[in-house]
């Protein structure tokens, strides 16, 4: 899981990173930690998440950003994703989760983004929050279109 993982980070940095709309981007790594809380146990998860979120943050200069924000969405979800694992989702039903989980997520990254200065827009409130939520689901939507049931 580790190397797929890791495998995810570089598909992120080297090829979604360049991929945007409105200065929001996908996040692959959220959407494999949201498939690994449905298959491993929390603190399995919770340490992944927390390797994944250092390798991405190394990578992007954020060091530490990503790691707290991941970290603690899956702390947070990882309940409601194990105990829901077994139901069958209606597409709508599936981007609705993904976006949920994206914008908490997402508002981690932005709260600690603050406290670092790292922003000076109000634009990147939107682009953030919003933008990059809808993207990350329609992402995830479409993988779980084309997965391939076993």
């Amino acid at each position: 899981m580790l190397l797929i993982g890791l495998g995810m980070v570089a598909i992120q940095i080297i090829l979604l990173r360049h991929l945007t709309i409105f200065d929001a981007e996908s996040d692959l790594v959220l959407l494999f930690l949201i498939w690994i809380c449905t298959k491993t146990s929390k603190t399995e998860s919770i340490i992944l998440a927390a390797i994944l979120g250092l390798a991405q943050d190394s990578l992007t200069d954020l060091w530490g950003i990503n790691m707290f924000a991941k970290v603690l969405t899956v702390f947070i979800v990882h309940g409601f994703l194990e105990r829901t694992s077994g139901n069958r989702f209606l597409l709508w039903q599936i981007f609705l989760i993904i976006f949920v989980i994206s914008f908490i997520h997402n508002s981690f990254f932005f709260v600690v983004s603050i406290f670092s200065e790292l922003y000076a827009s109000d634009f990147v409130i939107w682009s953030l929050l919003l933008v990059s939520s809808l993207f990350t689901a329609l992402v995830g939507s479409f993988l779980q279109l084309v997965r391939v049931e076993n």
